[in-house]
């Protein structure tokens, strides 16, 4: 167990139930995290070879079971802490002792005696902002695990149904996209049962130091949509020279893309992609690197549009309110700001730092986007005139008509 969430918890049977929890829930992570590989794998080996039916429908239940077995002893000893505290709360609540209220005055009117009461006591009784102890926070947590587990429980309940149709109907494929969808779900849900602790207990320990690497589906969405338009760009001029005239060239600009890609296909980002997409980029490395030059110059071309196509991860619904909530937020700001520009230049600067801070999260999502981002970091974190404020202001005014 963590020494500090230990250290944090008095309570004997509370640091032993909240241990446990979390101890189920980060070998669920590691479990749910190591199907990124075994789908990769899975569907590098469809590729190299044929697989028979039944051969492939028991290979999808193995990797079934080993990537959610643990998510199911974690649901099950999460749905025990629950169901336990159910009674005990109600039998806390009856026994209760509230004779030493009686007396002292007429009923629902207790009687103060504001002379002889010490004032620093009288806070105290009256403070607000009492620490809670360990029972109370711990009733807190499982608010919290009640209903994520019940939200997992659901969800996997109809996936596996959903998976036993398909592998009946030799659907493998709509299998490998139920495991991915269930993944992201069941890690953010795992994912929240550890922070939920952690922030009741130590709320000043970071969650990224309990689960360090832990992406959520929109921060792995966010990572792959950077890091393939920061790849299209690196790509973009070195493959015009390869289609240009410019022969003696060539070999130099074929050399930057097989290291761009070298470095891509061995990055994060690319471990983070669909297995169908991280195998795509995988094989054009592998092209590249192994073809004469007058091939892979065909072959640069094709990687050039096929990282275009993949610009339909803005389709993806997390991505789509994502992008939504940060247009508003800039819109908003700039109003606001454009209205305080002369009154009060000092709230309309910090309007328009959170407005640069929104549209920075758009990165990415277009090209013509991306340029207009480019131009705007020199203005971030300056302190900014009446007219560089309201020059800002037009800026970003325009990276909203492009970017709605």
């Amino acid at each position: 167990m963590d020494t500090r969430l230990a250290r944090a918890i008095g309570t004997p049977s509370i640091q032993n139930q909240a241990g446990e929890l979390v101890r189920l829930a980060l070998r669920a992570l590691e479990d749910l995290k190591r199907l990124d590989e075994s789908l990769y794998e899975r569907f590098v080996a469809t590729r190299s070879a044929e697989v028979a039916p039944e051969v492939a429908t028991a290979g999808l239940r193995t990797l079934w079971d080993d990537t959610f077995g643990t998510l199911l002893h974690l649901l099950a000893y999460g749905r025990s802490l629950t169901r336990d505290t159910a009674t005990t709360d109600t039998l806390d609540d009856a026994s209760f002792d509230f004779g030493e209220l009686e007396g002292g005055g007429p009923a629902g009117e207790p009687e103060l005696d504001f002379g002889a009461a010490d004032l620093g006591e009288l806070l105290d009784v009256i403070d607000e902002h009492r620490q809670e102890d360990d029972a109370e926070r711990w009733a807190k947590v499982l608010e919290k695990v009640r209903s994520i587990e019940y939200g997992l429980r659901t969800q996997y309940a109809d996936a596996v149904s959903r998976m036993n149709v398909a592998l009946g109907a030799g659907e493998t494929n709509q299998v490998l996209g139920l495991l991915d969808d269930l993944q992201s779900s069941a890690s953010e849900g795992v994912h929240a049962l550890v922070v939920a602790v952690y922030e009741a207990f130590v709320p000043e320990v970071s969650a990224a130091t309990v689960v360090p690497g832990y992406l959520s589906t929109l921060g792995r969405a966010l990572l792959v949509r950077r890091g393939l338009a920061e790849l299209a760009t690196t790509l973009a001029p070195y493959n015009d020279v390869l289609q240009s005239d410019s022969t003696q060239d060539y070999a130099e600009a074929l050399a930057r893309i097989r290291d761009a890609m070298r470095a891509f296909v061995g990055s994060v980002v690319c471990r983070a992609m669909r297995a169908a997409d991280r195998w795509e980029m995988v094989e054009f490395e592998r092209m590249l690197a192994e073809q004469p030059l007058t091939t892979a110059r065909l072959t640069s071309e094709g990687l050039v549009k096929y990282l275009e196509s993949l610009g339909t991860i803005n389709q993806r619904e997390v991505l789509i309110v994502h992008d939504q909530r940060a247009l508003e937020e800039i819109r908003e700001s700039l109003t606001n700001a454009r209205q305080l520009v002369d009154l009060s230049p000092r709230t309309a600067n910090e309007m328009l730092d959170r407005a640069l801070s929104a549209a920075q999260r758009l990165r990415g999502r277009h090209p013509t986007t991306d340029q207009l981002l480019g131009q705007l970091e020199r203005y971030a974190a300056t302190t900014k005139s009446s007219a560089v404020s309201l020059e800002l202001v037009e800026r970003l005014e325009t990276l909203l008509a492009t970017a709605a």
